[in-house]
């Protein structure tokens, strides 16, 4: 049973941390860009270890109850996500070099780069509903022991996600920064945001019973 409960908070977690973009999309860029790249992973993990126990163990709950604040965060992040799938699609299609590929203009030093990760990271409403929201509502049934293994599911698979995603995305920089590659995922990068704006709005429609 506590394996099982350990499985589902892994596969729920990494399902939903795979799908929000705009952070996904910066680790990868740093990734490539092979810039601060274990700063980069760790703090995204820290955040989703605050976040998501924050949502396990009571913040959750009272999230799931309050209409008003799920209609704000869910607006909130269609706009976010909206402004980041157009970013790349234009980057996408711009006779300049992808924003991916433009390397030489993305070191930064290891504060600044704390810094922009925390920001791409606690500005996205999406983050929000997802770690604290979604993951903390699937919990509400636990009790104790059974929330606890649930986090450490959770937690592990956002561990394994960044740092694979982060040093896999550093690994093949060389490949992954040549101008058409970076064309390719700038494009990937606004379909997959763009679904992930109609999950969020159709989501929206559900909470507003429309």
């Amino acid at each position: 049973m506590q394996n099982f409960i350990f499985l589902k908070g892994f596969f729920l977690s990494l399902s939903l941390i795979m799908a929000i973009g705009a952070q996904n999309a910066f680790v990868l860029r740093q990734g490539i860009a092979k810039n601060n790249v274990f700063y980069v992973c760790l703090v995204c993990f820290l955040c989703d270890f605050v976040l998501i126990l924050a949502g396990i163990f009571g913040v959750g709950e009272v999230i799931a109850k309050n209409v008003i604040v799920n209609v704000l965060i869910t607006a909130l992040g269609i706009l976010f996500v909206s402004y980041y799938a157009i970013t790349a699609l234009i980057s996408a299609f711009s006779t300049k070099n992808s924003v991916i590929f433009e390397i030489e203009h993305s070191k930064f030093s290891i504060k600044k780069t704390i810094i922009l990760t925390l920001c791409i990271t606690l500005l996205n409403p999406h983050v929000y509903l997802d770690t604290v929201f979604v993951v903390g509502a699937s919990a509400l049934t636990f009790d104790m022991k059974e929330k606890i293994f649930f986090a450490l599911g959770s937690l592990s698979a956002s561990f394994i996600w960044f740092f694979s995603l982060g040093f896999g995305a550093k690994k093949f920089s060389h490949f992954l920064s040549k101008p058409i590659i970076s064309k390719i995922i700038d494009i990937f990068i606004a379909i997959i945001m763009f679904f992930v704006v109609l999950t969020l709005i159709k989501f929206l429609l559900k909470i507003l019973e429309i």
